[in-house]
Protein backbone atom coordinates (compact mmCIF):
# COMPACT_ATOMS: atom_id res chain seq x y z
CA UNK A 1 0.00 0.00 0.00
CA UNK A 2 0.66 3.75 -0.55
CA UNK A 3 0.53 6.12 2.38
CA UNK A 4 0.50 9.57 1.52
CA UNK A 5 0.17 13.41 2.81
CA UNK A 6 1.01 16.41 1.20
CA UNK A 7 2.34 19.85 2.24
CA UNK A 8 3.01 22.96 1.05
CA UNK A 9 3.36 27.14 1.81
CA UNK A 10 2.25 28.43 5.06
CA UNK A 11 0.85 25.05 6.17
CA UNK A 12 4.08 23.34 5.61
CA UNK A 13 4.94 25.53 8.28
CA UNK A 14 2.42 25.16 11.15
CA UNK A 15 1.55 21.74 10.36
CA UNK A 16 4.69 19.75 10.14
CA UNK A 17 5.13 18.48 13.77
CA UNK A 18 1.61 17.33 13.06
CA UNK A 19 2.82 15.72 10.02
CA UNK A 20 5.49 14.09 11.89
CA UNK A 21 3.29 12.52 14.16
CA UNK A 22 0.51 11.88 11.83
CA UNK A 23 3.19 9.52 9.31
CA UNK A 24 4.47 7.93 12.96
CA UNK A 25 1.02 7.23 14.15
CA UNK A 26 0.29 5.06 10.52
CA UNK A 27 3.96 3.58 10.72
CA UNK A 28 3.08 2.27 14.14
CA UNK A 29 -0.12 0.23 13.04
CA UNK A 30 0.57 -0.75 9.48
CA UNK A 31 4.61 -1.46 10.04
CA UNK A 32 7.48 -0.37 7.55
CA UNK A 33 6.47 -2.51 4.76
CA UNK A 34 4.41 -0.36 2.90
CA UNK A 35 4.96 2.93 0.80
CA UNK A 36 5.07 6.50 3.17
CA UNK A 37 5.55 9.27 0.89
CA UNK A 38 5.21 13.12 1.49
CA UNK A 39 4.87 15.40 -1.39
CA UNK A 40 5.85 18.82 -0.76
CA UNK A 41 6.80 22.28 -2.64
CA UNK A 42 10.54 22.34 -0.96
CA UNK A 43 11.48 19.01 -0.11
CA UNK A 44 14.62 20.48 1.49
CA UNK A 45 12.60 22.25 4.48
CA UNK A 46 11.30 18.86 6.07
CA UNK A 47 14.49 16.58 5.53
CA UNK A 48 14.89 17.73 9.29
CA UNK A 49 12.19 17.18 10.63
CA UNK A 50 11.15 14.01 8.89
CA UNK A 51 14.19 12.48 9.37
CA UNK A 52 13.77 9.53 6.84
CA UNK A 53 10.59 8.38 8.28
CA UNK A 54 8.98 9.09 5.25
CA UNK A 55 10.08 9.70 1.35
CA UNK A 56 9.93 13.03 -0.06
CA UNK A 57 8.84 14.52 -3.35
CA UNK A 58 8.54 17.82 -4.51
CA UNK A 59 5.30 18.60 -6.50
CA UNK A 60 6.57 19.08 -9.83
CA UNK A 61 7.63 15.66 -9.80
CA UNK A 62 5.57 14.89 -12.38
CA UNK A 63 4.56 16.76 -15.77
CA UNK A 64 0.90 16.40 -15.09
CA UNK A 65 0.22 18.67 -12.95
CA UNK A 66 -3.04 20.78 -12.88
CA UNK A 67 -3.78 20.71 -9.26
CA UNK A 68 -0.57 22.81 -8.81
CA UNK A 69 -2.53 25.80 -8.58
CA UNK A 70 -2.94 28.61 -5.30
CA UNK A 71 -6.25 29.06 -3.77
CA UNK A 72 -8.22 29.08 -0.85
CA UNK A 73 -9.18 25.32 -2.02
CA UNK A 74 -6.63 22.54 -1.30
CA UNK A 75 -6.39 21.20 -4.70
CA UNK A 76 -2.44 21.22 -3.98
CA UNK A 77 -2.84 18.11 -1.86
CA UNK A 78 -3.70 16.09 -5.25
CA UNK A 79 -0.10 16.93 -7.08
CA UNK A 80 1.24 15.60 -9.03
CA UNK A 81 -1.49 13.00 -9.54
CA UNK A 82 -4.88 12.24 -7.65
CA UNK A 83 -3.39 8.05 -8.25
CA UNK A 84 -0.01 7.38 -7.90
CA UNK A 85 -0.33 3.37 -8.48
CA UNK A 86 -3.33 2.35 -10.13
CA UNK A 87 -1.87 -1.13 -9.14
CA UNK A 88 -1.92 -0.57 -5.53
CA UNK A 89 -3.95 0.73 -2.03
CA UNK A 90 -3.59 4.40 -2.02
CA UNK A 91 -4.40 5.76 1.08
CA UNK A 92 -4.20 9.84 1.52
CA UNK A 93 -4.15 11.64 4.70
CA UNK A 94 -3.91 14.94 6.17
CA UNK A 95 -1.31 16.25 8.14
CA UNK A 96 -3.62 16.28 11.16
CA UNK A 97 -5.18 12.94 11.17
CA UNK A 98 -4.08 10.34 13.52
CA UNK A 99 -4.01 6.29 13.90
CA UNK A 100 -4.37 5.50 17.33
CA UNK A 101 -5.20 1.96 16.68
CA UNK A 102 -4.91 -0.92 14.09
CA UNK A 103 -7.64 -0.21 11.81
CA UNK A 104 -10.33 -3.10 11.45
CA UNK A 105 -12.42 -1.24 9.50
CA UNK A 106 -9.80 -0.76 6.83
CA UNK A 107 -8.66 -4.91 6.58
CA UNK A 108 -12.98 -5.08 6.25
CA UNK A 109 -12.93 -2.57 3.52
CA UNK A 110 -10.35 -4.21 1.76
CA UNK A 111 -11.52 -7.53 1.93
CA UNK A 112 -14.56 -6.69 0.42
CA UNK A 113 -14.98 -6.69 -3.74
CA UNK A 114 -17.71 -4.55 -4.04
CA UNK A 115 -16.34 -1.76 -2.43
CA UNK A 116 -13.75 1.04 -4.44
CA UNK A 117 -13.30 3.98 -1.88
CA UNK A 118 -13.51 4.69 1.61
CA UNK A 119 -13.82 8.25 3.17
CA UNK A 120 -14.31 9.73 6.55
CA UNK A 121 -17.71 10.81 7.90
CA UNK A 122 -18.63 14.44 8.65
CA UNK A 123 -19.25 16.22 11.78
CA UNK A 124 -23.06 17.06 11.57
CA UNK A 125 -23.13 17.20 8.13
CA UNK A 126 -24.25 20.28 6.38
CA UNK A 127 -24.20 21.77 3.01
CA UNK A 128 -21.03 24.30 3.76
CA UNK A 129 -18.89 21.46 4.47
CA UNK A 130 -18.77 21.26 0.37
CA UNK A 131 -17.72 25.00 0.38
CA UNK A 132 -18.69 26.70 -3.18
CA UNK A 133 -19.44 23.38 -4.59
CA UNK A 134 -22.51 22.95 -3.12
CA UNK A 135 -23.70 25.06 -6.20
CA UNK A 136 -23.31 21.78 -7.74
CA UNK A 137 -23.69 19.04 -4.98
CA UNK A 138 -27.45 17.11 -5.12
CA UNK A 139 -29.84 15.61 -2.63
CA UNK A 140 -27.54 12.77 -2.99
CA UNK A 141 -24.11 13.90 -2.68
CA UNK A 142 -22.25 12.57 0.60
CA UNK A 143 -21.31 15.09 3.88
CA UNK A 144 -17.91 13.54 3.79
CA UNK A 145 -14.78 14.73 5.29
CA UNK A 146 -11.82 14.54 3.35
CA UNK A 147 -9.06 14.22 5.52
CA UNK A 148 -8.66 10.49 5.38
CA UNK A 149 -9.69 9.05 1.93
CA UNK A 150 -8.67 5.72 0.61
CA UNK A 151 -8.59 4.38 -3.25
CA UNK A 152 -8.73 0.68 -3.61
CA UNK A 153 -6.22 -1.17 -5.94
CA UNK A 154 -7.50 -1.17 -9.40
CA UNK A 155 -9.82 2.13 -9.00
CA UNK A 156 -9.03 5.39 -9.25
CA UNK A 157 -11.07 8.68 -8.93
CA UNK A 158 -9.00 10.23 -11.21
CA UNK A 159 -11.16 11.29 -14.04
CA UNK A 160 -14.56 12.06 -12.12
CA UNK A 161 -12.21 15.09 -9.89
CA UNK A 162 -10.85 16.15 -12.90
CA UNK A 163 -14.58 16.92 -13.91
CA UNK A 164 -15.23 18.41 -11.00
CA UNK A 165 -11.96 20.47 -11.06
CA UNK A 166 -12.52 21.82 -14.57
CA UNK A 167 -16.02 22.63 -13.27
CA UNK A 168 -15.01 24.38 -10.47
CA UNK A 169 -11.97 26.54 -12.34
CA UNK A 170 -14.99 27.85 -14.80
CA UNK A 171 -17.31 28.33 -12.55
CA UNK A 172 -16.54 29.42 -9.11
CA UNK A 173 -15.15 32.95 -8.81
CA UNK A 174 -11.86 33.76 -6.79
CA UNK A 175 -13.76 35.59 -4.46
CA UNK A 176 -16.04 32.63 -3.93
CA UNK A 177 -13.62 30.07 -3.40
CA UNK A 178 -13.58 28.09 0.21
CA UNK A 179 -10.88 25.88 1.99
CA UNK A 180 -13.58 23.22 1.43
CA UNK A 181 -14.32 23.29 -2.01
CA UNK A 182 -12.03 20.33 -2.71
CA UNK A 183 -13.73 18.22 0.06
CA UNK A 184 -17.00 19.44 -1.91
CA UNK A 185 -15.43 18.45 -5.39
CA UNK A 186 -14.55 14.92 -3.69
CA UNK A 187 -18.01 14.32 -2.41
CA UNK A 188 -19.72 14.80 -5.85
CA UNK A 189 -17.09 12.84 -7.82
CA UNK A 190 -17.93 10.13 -5.07
CA UNK A 191 -22.05 10.53 -5.33
CA UNK A 192 -22.42 7.97 -7.80
CA UNK A 193 -20.13 5.04 -6.10
CA UNK A 194 -22.19 5.93 -2.54
CA UNK A 195 -25.69 5.31 -5.15
CA UNK A 196 -24.12 2.13 -6.22
CA UNK A 197 -22.98 1.02 -2.49
CA UNK A 198 -19.20 0.87 -3.71
CA UNK A 199 -18.39 3.49 -0.92
CA UNK A 200 -17.78 3.10 2.09
CA UNK A 201 -17.96 5.82 4.43
CA UNK A 202 -16.14 4.90 8.25
CA UNK A 203 -18.30 5.03 11.26
CA UNK A 204 -17.49 8.91 12.90
CA UNK A 205 -18.09 7.71 16.66
CA UNK A 206 -14.31 5.40 16.08
CA UNK A 207 -12.95 7.72 12.97
CA UNK A 208 -13.52 10.96 14.60
CA UNK A 209 -12.81 14.62 14.29
CA UNK A 210 -12.33 16.87 17.28
CA UNK A 211 -12.00 20.85 17.40
CA UNK A 212 -13.65 23.99 18.53
CA UNK A 213 -17.05 22.93 16.86
CA UNK A 214 -16.76 19.09 17.03
CA UNK A 215 -16.63 16.32 19.52
CA UNK A 216 -14.98 19.23 21.59
CA UNK A 217 -15.79 18.45 25.41
CA UNK A 218 -14.28 14.58 24.67
CA UNK A 219 -11.81 13.64 27.50
CA UNK A 220 -10.98 10.05 26.48
CA UNK A 221 -9.59 8.30 23.15
CA UNK A 222 -10.17 5.05 25.06
CA UNK A 223 -13.17 4.17 21.99
CA UNK A 224 -11.97 5.88 19.32
CA UNK A 225 -9.65 4.47 16.38
CA UNK A 226 -8.39 7.46 14.38
CA UNK A 227 -8.88 11.54 15.07
CA UNK A 228 -9.05 14.50 12.97
CA UNK A 229 -7.42 17.29 15.10
CA UNK A 230 -9.52 19.45 12.28
CA UNK A 231 -8.43 23.11 10.70
CA UNK A 232 -7.36 25.79 11.54
CA UNK A 233 -5.65 25.67 15.34
CA UNK A 234 -5.73 21.83 15.53
CA UNK A 235 -6.31 21.84 19.51
CA UNK A 236 -7.31 18.27 19.43
CA UNK A 237 -3.47 17.38 18.46
CA UNK A 238 -2.28 19.49 21.39
CA UNK A 239 -4.64 18.26 23.71
CA UNK A 240 -3.49 14.81 23.23
CA UNK A 241 -0.15 15.02 22.04
CA UNK A 242 0.46 13.15 25.36
CA UNK A 243 -1.74 10.14 24.77
CA UNK A 244 -0.21 9.99 21.36
CA UNK A 245 3.92 10.30 22.77
CA UNK A 246 2.64 7.23 24.95
CA UNK A 247 1.48 5.19 21.73
CA UNK A 248 4.36 5.90 19.62
CA UNK A 249 6.73 5.52 22.50
CA UNK A 250 8.41 9.23 22.32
Amino acid sequence: MIFRWSIWGEYKIKNIELLRYSILSFKKQFGENHSYVVYTDNEESLKDCLQGIAEIFNFNSCDENKYNIKSKATWMKWCPLVKLNIDQTEIYIDSDVFLLKYPEEVESFLANPKLKFAIMDEFYGQSWQHGAMQKKATKDTPLVNAGLFIQKAGYSISNELSEEFDWWSKNILKEEQTHHDEQGALAIALTNYLIKKELYVFPKDKYMLIGPNENKDLESLENVTLFHAVYPKHPAFYKFKDYLNKILGL
